[in-house]
């Protein structure tokens, strides 16, 4: 289960870096689409900066995220400050799922239907390495206690 959920949170920060990193070919039509901010919108209108260096810098820190996704689910052997990064990821993907519940509230009006998927998109995410960080810890404890429990002293 903990290496599923892994692989889960990998996928959709994958997908998220994917997107993040071809917005730049797309032009402002796609900014607009995934919901940036007039100010990123009117950068890709204009030809500058901040829509490629914000998205590029999004989808590093996306792709990041994978691959300590990859790591919790084994298929990468070491990658530092792993558990830590996990819990971060998963408290921040958590949060940013949890972000539109708020304004769902206070501004009905202002949420859209991709405002709402793009929050259950990273909740999930979220779980997916809240699931894993358990799991494995689960996993680690059962290993920690088995040796003892096998020596039949």
């Amino acid at each position: 289960m903990g290496r599923f959920a892994f692989l889960l949170a990998a996928g959709i920060s994958l997908f998220g870096a994917l997107i993040h990193f071809v917005a730049p070919l797309l032009g402002p039509e796609w900014y607009a689409f995934l919901q940036a901010p007039p100010k990123v919108v009117a950068s890709a209108q204009a030809g500058g900066l901040l829509a490629p260096t914000g998205a590029m810098a999004i989808g590093v820190l996306m792709l990041v995220c994978a691959l300590y996704a990859l790591a919790g689910a084994g298929l990468l052997r070491w990658l530092p400050f792993a558990q830590m990064v996990q819990g971060t990821v998963a408290a921040v993907c958590l949060l940013r799922g949890l972000l539109v519940l708020p304004y769902l509230y206070r501004f009905p009006e202002r949420v859209w239907t991709f405002d709402a998927m793009a929050s259950a998109v990273w909740f999930a995410a979220g779980l997916g390495f809240l699931v894993g960080i358990l799991q494995s810890t689960n996993a680690r404890r059962a290993v920690i206690a088995a040796p003892g429990d096998a020596s039949g002293a």
